[in-house]
């Protein structure tokens, strides 16, 4: 009988070399707790892992605007409560004017000018270099009452922001407006209070009780303006909850698609370790046959 271990050499090498590839494989997996570093490595799951990858891009942008939106809401609703308190105190001091508590009517004067001049630069607000209370138009100021058109007496041209809320984009072209602009009523009500008590000359009783009247029906609309606010609030962080529930889940099932379970990896890494020592084992054993073994 003829004896050849050439082929046999050849199978047993191609074998040894198969095993090592699949031990470097999953040695791969265990340290990287990747099925595999490449997409064409995932069973045809490669479009569901990308398809999961770009969703959860999108949504975690969308909870980062709906973040800085709510900063934003949480910033104009402060600043509404600083205004409206700034209104309360000139209102005390109107209501001594009238009941005849105080007839100092200078220091009435001086309050109502400086309350006017602190609500236009509440009203100028910005949160991370944009205007809060300029609508859509971010960049520009919204408040100037040195603009020739103005008359506090007659309009609201002191506003130079934009027509439209800010905007948070959802999928679909869909969005959520939010905040409040500078043109508000409530806000040109009270400037304008204040601005006939400080502009009068001389302030007399008439226009005292007057710009008492106009203030005083300023403090329901500001705090519809706040009602107003934390409702878009309550809507941004529903939207925030929503996505993070998304992203939580979309991980997961990333998690399953991409990613090998460790102790699985490991068992599998051992037991590729203890084949690959046999081919090898055997392989030696083929190696070191002689002819002399048959004769």
């Amino acid at each position: 009988m003829r004896v050849s271990t050439a082929g046999m050499n050849n199978q047993m090498i191609t074998q040894a070399l198969r095993v090592q590839s699949s031990y470097a494989e999953a040695l791969e997996q265990q340290s990287s707790e990747l099925k595999s570093a490449q997409l064409s490595g995932l069973d045809g799951q490669a479009g569901a892992a990308v398809g999961l990858t770009a969703d959860i891009a999108r949504s975690n942008h969308l909870v980062t605007q709906a973040e800085t939106a709510t900063a934003q809401l949480e910033i104009a609703y402060s600043t509404v409560d600083s205004i409206g308190d700034l209104v309360q105190g000139v209102l005390s001091k109107l209501a001594g004017a009238i009941d005849g508590t105080t007839d100092d009517y200078d220091s009435v004067q001086t309050a109502a000018a400086d309350a006017l001049s602190n609500i236009v630069t509440l009203l100028n607000t910005q949160y991370a270099g944009s205007y809060l209370f300029s609508g859509g138009t971010t960049l520009t100021k919204p408040v100037d009452v040195t603009d020739p058109a103005y008359d506090p007496t007659l309009n609201t041209a002191y506003y130079q922001g934009g027509s439209n809320l800010r905007t948070v984009m959802l999928d679909g072209g869909a969005s959520i407006s939010y905040g409040v602009t500078a043109d508000d009523p409530a806000f040109a009500e009270a400037m304008k209070g204040l601005a006939a008590i400080a502009d009068a000359s001389p302030l007399d009783a008439a226009t005292v009780e007057s710009a008492f009247d106009t203030l005083s029906a300023t403090i329901k609309p500001l705090g519809h303006i706040q009602e107003k606010l934390s409702a878009q609030t309550v809507t941004l962080n529903n939207l925030i909850d929503a996505q993070t529930d998304f992203q939580l889940y979309a991980n997961e099932m990333l998690t399953g698609l991409t990613k090998v379970d460790i102790p699985t990896a490991s068992a599998v890494v051992a037991q590729r370790e203890l084949l690959l020592q046999a081919s090898f084992s055997a392989l030696s054993s083929l190696k070191s046959v002689s002819i002399l073994n048959y004769l």
